[in-house]
């Protein structure tokens, strides 16, 4: 095997970590693309390992909330993975409501060189992208609009806040209203529902409940406008127009107590 002193004119092998992209089906789980080139000026094979890694966000260190995955072989370009899992920065304090910068920093060993000693090397990538969270739901009131024999005609004050500095749309937005631990109507909007960033969107729900199988003590307590405990489930699908994330769904489920108003 040739020894670095036969070899005329050393340079050294260089290594570089090149952040590639970003693909992800939520805004919980991220997995970030990079790529590990090196280039080898030498007439000999030369072998990459990477001996430890570590990850900064924002300039703090993060310890938990990664996983850095590659290949057992490590070739002149070689993909890695690293999946970010936010819930788990989250509860770190390390997720930024807007912008992330993400530096994955590596410590490799090149050996094959001969009889000279392997030569260490760090090297480090950034992945700088904007966060997304998901829309938060609330109701404000329920309101009798009309009440019938059978049915009763209902508008329910809902509010939608879009926590990122960007406008986001939802669509196929589908959901349940229990009260009292009871159905009381479900549907689906497939009108194309659009919040400006950090803004709040006051609507309304318009619903039919069917008295026919509820109890009588539910439909006497609607009447008189009492405080109602209710739950309010369902999902919908959210349009960023992020290029990493430009649609996922989101899931909510809501309770608690509303006053029930005379409209």
């Amino acid at each position: 095997m040739q020894a670095l002193a036969e070899i005329p004119d050393f340079t050294p092998p260089l290594p570089s970590l090149i952040f590639r992209n970003i693909e992800a089906d939520s805004p919980e789980k991220l997995d970030l693309h990079f790529t590990l080139e090196t280039e080898n000026p030498l007439p000999i094979n030369i072998q990459v390992k990477i001996n430890s890694w570590q990850v900064q966000v924002n300039g703090k260190e993060a310890h938990t909330g990664f996983t850095l995955e590659y290949p057992e072989n490590i070739t002149q370009s070689t993909p890695l993975k690293l999946v970010m899992d936010v819930g788990v920065l989250v509860k770190a304090g390390l997720a930024p409501e807007d912008e992330y910068e993400v530096k994955l920093i590596l410590e490799l060993e090149l050996v094959g060189m001969g009889n000279v000693s392997p030569l260490r090397w760090e090297v480090s990538g950034i992945a700088e992208f904007p966060g997304v969270q998901a829309p938060e739901f609330s109701i404000t009131s329920i309101a009798i609009l009309r009440a019938e024999l059978i049915n009763t005609r209902f508008r329910v004050g809902l509010n939608i806040r879009n926590p990122n500095p960007f406008p986001v749309e939802l669509s196929a937005f589908n959901y349940v209203l229990y009260g009292n631990n009871m159905l009381w109507a479900e549907g689906l909007e497939r009108d194309i529902i659009r919040i400006e960033g950090k803004s709040t969107l006051h609507g309304n729900l318009f619903l039919i409940m069917n008295f026919i199988d509820m109890s009588r003590g539910l439909l006497d307590q609607i009447i008189r406008l009492e405080d109602v405990n209710y739950r309010f489930t369902g999902s919908s699908e959210i349009i960023t127009g992020i290029s990493y994330l430009p649609k996922f769904t989101s899931y909510f489920d809501l309770s608690g107590y509303s006053i029930v108003l005379d409209n």
